[in-house]
Protein backbone atom coordinates (compact mmCIF):
# COMPACT_ATOMS: atom_id res chain seq x y z
CA UNK A 1 0.00 0.00 0.00
CA UNK A 2 2.92 2.27 0.70
CA UNK A 3 4.11 1.62 -2.57
CA UNK A 4 1.04 2.57 -4.25
CA UNK A 5 1.15 6.12 -2.45
CA UNK A 6 4.73 6.61 -3.18
CA UNK A 7 4.56 5.74 -7.03
CA UNK A 8 1.53 8.03 -7.73
CA UNK A 9 3.28 10.62 -5.67
CA UNK A 10 5.87 10.71 -8.11
CA UNK A 11 4.28 10.10 -11.44
CA UNK A 12 2.09 12.74 -10.30
CA UNK A 13 5.26 14.82 -9.58
CA UNK A 14 6.64 13.73 -13.36
CA UNK A 15 3.56 14.53 -15.29
CA UNK A 16 3.92 18.46 -13.09
CA UNK A 17 7.02 18.80 -14.43
CA UNK A 18 6.80 17.75 -18.03
CA UNK A 19 3.69 19.49 -18.34
CA UNK A 20 5.63 22.54 -17.11
CA UNK A 21 8.32 22.11 -19.73
CA UNK A 22 5.39 21.60 -22.80
CA UNK A 23 4.16 24.80 -21.13
CA UNK A 24 7.27 26.73 -21.92
CA UNK A 25 8.09 25.24 -25.45
CA UNK A 26 4.61 25.72 -26.55
CA UNK A 27 3.50 28.57 -25.00
CA UNK A 28 5.26 31.41 -27.81
CA UNK A 29 3.13 29.46 -30.64
CA UNK A 30 0.08 29.68 -29.48
CA UNK A 31 -0.48 33.06 -27.56
CA UNK A 32 0.04 36.56 -28.28
CA UNK A 33 1.02 39.28 -26.49
CA UNK A 34 -0.53 42.56 -27.49
CA UNK A 35 2.27 44.73 -26.72
CA UNK A 36 2.35 48.49 -28.71
CA UNK A 37 6.13 49.39 -29.79
CA UNK A 38 6.83 52.75 -30.88
CA UNK A 39 9.68 54.20 -32.75
CA UNK A 40 10.87 56.57 -29.47
CA UNK A 41 11.29 53.21 -27.79
CA UNK A 42 13.22 51.76 -30.39
CA UNK A 43 15.67 54.63 -31.45
CA UNK A 44 17.13 56.38 -28.65
CA UNK A 45 20.90 57.83 -28.74
CA UNK A 46 23.06 56.32 -26.65
CA UNK A 47 24.92 58.84 -23.98
CA UNK A 48 28.42 59.62 -24.66
CA UNK A 49 30.28 60.27 -21.14
CA UNK A 50 33.04 62.52 -22.48
CA UNK A 51 35.99 62.89 -20.30
CA UNK A 52 38.63 65.81 -20.61
CA UNK A 53 41.72 64.55 -20.94
CA UNK A 54 44.43 65.62 -17.81
CA UNK A 55 47.23 66.92 -19.21
CA UNK A 56 50.35 67.68 -16.85
CA UNK A 57 54.27 68.25 -17.30
CA UNK A 58 56.50 65.13 -15.80
CA UNK A 59 60.06 66.78 -14.03
CA UNK A 60 61.90 63.91 -14.51
CA UNK A 61 66.10 64.22 -13.33
CA UNK A 62 67.86 63.24 -15.90
CA UNK A 63 70.44 61.37 -13.93
CA UNK A 64 73.18 58.83 -15.55
CA UNK A 65 71.83 55.30 -13.49
CA UNK A 66 75.78 53.95 -13.47
CA UNK A 67 77.08 57.44 -12.16
CA UNK A 68 74.47 58.65 -10.22
CA UNK A 69 75.00 62.23 -11.73
CA UNK A 70 71.94 64.53 -12.64
CA UNK A 71 72.73 65.99 -15.98
CA UNK A 72 71.32 69.60 -16.48
CA UNK A 73 69.32 69.95 -20.27
CA UNK A 74 70.86 72.01 -22.70
CA UNK A 75 68.27 74.63 -23.90
CA UNK A 76 67.68 75.33 -27.52
CA UNK A 77 68.29 78.87 -28.39
CA UNK A 78 65.71 80.70 -30.36
CA UNK A 79 66.90 81.98 -33.08
CA UNK A 80 64.88 85.01 -34.85
CA UNK A 81 65.77 85.84 -38.68
CA UNK A 82 65.00 89.05 -40.01
CA UNK A 83 64.95 87.12 -43.70
CA UNK A 84 62.35 84.84 -42.95
CA UNK A 85 60.02 87.89 -43.23
CA UNK A 86 61.27 88.89 -46.70
CA UNK A 87 60.92 85.54 -48.40
CA UNK A 88 57.60 85.26 -49.69
CA UNK A 89 57.64 82.03 -51.98
CA UNK A 90 55.05 81.35 -54.21
CA UNK A 91 53.24 77.84 -53.91
CA UNK A 92 54.27 76.79 -57.31
CA UNK A 93 58.28 76.69 -55.94
CA UNK A 94 57.90 74.96 -52.96
CA UNK A 95 57.56 71.31 -52.83
CA UNK A 96 54.30 69.42 -52.11
CA UNK A 97 54.21 67.59 -48.66
CA UNK A 98 53.79 64.08 -49.63
CA UNK A 99 50.65 62.25 -47.36
CA UNK A 100 51.41 59.20 -45.28
CA UNK A 101 51.79 56.17 -47.95
CA UNK A 102 51.49 52.43 -47.32
CA UNK A 103 51.81 50.31 -50.28
CA UNK A 104 50.23 46.83 -49.21
CA UNK A 105 50.38 44.68 -52.52
CA UNK A 106 48.38 44.48 -55.92
CA UNK A 107 46.08 42.28 -57.18
CA UNK A 108 45.85 40.52 -60.63
CA UNK A 109 42.80 39.06 -62.24
CA UNK A 110 42.64 35.86 -65.05
CA UNK A 111 40.87 38.07 -67.02
CA UNK A 112 42.53 41.44 -67.12
CA UNK A 113 46.01 42.04 -67.85
CA UNK A 114 45.89 45.25 -65.43
CA UNK A 115 47.22 45.16 -61.66
CA UNK A 116 44.83 46.44 -58.86
CA UNK A 117 47.32 47.93 -56.35
CA UNK A 118 46.20 48.53 -52.55
CA UNK A 119 47.34 51.78 -51.35
CA UNK A 120 46.51 53.28 -48.07
CA UNK A 121 46.81 56.92 -48.27
CA UNK A 122 46.34 58.77 -45.05
CA UNK A 123 45.00 55.77 -43.34
CA UNK A 124 42.18 55.69 -46.12
CA UNK A 125 42.17 52.47 -48.66
CA UNK A 126 42.51 52.67 -51.74
CA UNK A 127 42.40 50.66 -55.46
CA UNK A 128 44.82 52.00 -58.01
CA UNK A 129 45.80 51.00 -61.41
CA UNK A 130 48.73 52.38 -63.42
CA UNK A 131 47.58 55.72 -64.86
CA UNK A 132 45.17 56.33 -61.95
CA UNK A 133 45.09 59.51 -60.32
CA UNK A 134 43.92 59.93 -56.33
CA UNK A 135 43.99 63.23 -54.21
CA UNK A 136 46.49 64.35 -57.19
CA UNK A 137 49.01 61.28 -57.06
CA UNK A 138 49.71 59.58 -60.20
CA UNK A 139 50.37 56.08 -60.34
CA UNK A 140 53.44 55.46 -62.37
CA UNK A 141 53.98 51.55 -62.61
CA UNK A 142 52.95 48.68 -60.21
CA UNK A 143 54.74 45.61 -59.58
CA UNK A 144 55.12 42.49 -56.85
CA UNK A 145 56.69 44.46 -54.13
CA UNK A 146 57.01 48.23 -54.89
CA UNK A 147 55.03 51.06 -56.46
CA UNK A 148 56.24 54.32 -57.96
CA UNK A 149 54.16 57.51 -57.21
CA UNK A 150 54.80 60.89 -58.66
CA UNK A 151 53.20 63.85 -56.87
CA UNK A 152 53.97 66.88 -58.74
CA UNK A 153 57.02 66.70 -60.23
CA UNK A 154 58.38 64.48 -57.74
CA UNK A 155 58.47 60.55 -57.87
CA UNK A 156 58.44 57.99 -54.83
CA UNK A 157 59.15 54.13 -55.01
CA UNK A 158 57.09 52.48 -51.86
CA UNK A 159 57.98 48.97 -50.64
CA UNK A 160 55.63 46.53 -49.81
CA UNK A 161 54.76 46.80 -46.48
CA UNK A 162 55.06 43.01 -44.43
Amino acid sequence: MQKKKVNKILIIAVSLIWGVVLYKFAAPYFLTNDIVVTADTLVSPPKLILRKKDTFDLNIPHRDPFLGKIKKQKRAKVVTSLRSAKKNQSSKNMPKNWPRIEYLGFIKSQKSKSKLGLLRIDGILKRVRKGDEVQGIKIKNISQDNISIQLGKDTRDFGKLN
